[in-house]
């Protein structure tokens, strides 16, 4: 099985235009606040966090596209928006419900593992991780990706924060151990770490053909 990046797009608004997807792609949002109080996640998406400390916030959601014309809605509140589209090859994608969370302390920017030290599905090569970040400086280095990962796009607004999104970029890993990222300001910040995996499923364009992964999306 093979999982690949197929669009990304960020912006400084509370919507977004979905880069070019299909039905069956994966579309996650990551959004962000120079606020405590997060952004609201539009019905319609997977909720996968919603927090805030220290005068930054952000949100993040996900959902399969069920056609090639998705909308964002709208994330009430959010400075920033983060993008990415997601396919799979044989199977059906979806986002664990751990989540590695980090704060920045000092000048550091930590992408951590879950508070227990483990994701869904670790040991299986069908895996990516994602990272997002954002911290109340707009001249740090938040856009340098921790080991192993690589910056998808990187939003900041001059003297009151920077946003980022990364993923391993094709580097099917089997777990993903905590690493951090060096950064300039000592500013309040944090991070989420995600993992993106593929269940084991028939194809997508199965011809017409009845196909479970349809009745999933449809029904």
């Amino acid at each position: 099985m093979a999982i690949s990046r197929v669009g990304s797009a960020s912006a400084q608004a509370t919507t977004i235009t979905i880069p070019t997807h299909q039905s069956g792609d994966l579309i996650l949002i990551c959004s962000g606040r120079n606020n405590t109080t997060a952004p609201t996640i539009p019905s319609g998406w997977i909720i996968m966090s919603n927090s805030g400390a220290s005068g930054v916030s952000s949100s993040i959601g996900w959902k399969l596209a069920k056609s090639s014309s998705e909308t964002s809605g709208t994330w009430s509140n959010a400075s920033v928006l983060h993008c990415a589209v997601y396919r799979g090859s044989t199977g059906i994608l979806a986002i664990s419900s751990a989540l590695g969370p980090g704060a920045a302390t000092a000048t550091t920017m930590p992408y951590n593992t879950t508070t227990n030290g483990t994701f869904y599905r670790q040991g299986v090569i069908d895996n990516w991780y994602i990272g997002n970040a954002i911290q109340l400086s707009s001249t740090n280095n938040l856009e340098n990706p921790p080991s192993g990962m690589a910056n998808i796009n990187v939003e900041s607004s001059a003297g009151l924060w920077k946003s980022v999104l990364h993923d391993t970029n094709a580097s099917q890993l089997s777990n993903w151990v905590t690493a951090s990222t060096a950064v300039v300001a000592n500013a309040s910040g944090f991070s989420r770490v995600l993992q993106l995996f593929e269940f084991d499923g028939p194809s997508f364009g199965s011809g017409g053909s009845y196909s479970p992964i349809d009745n999933i999306l449809i029904g």
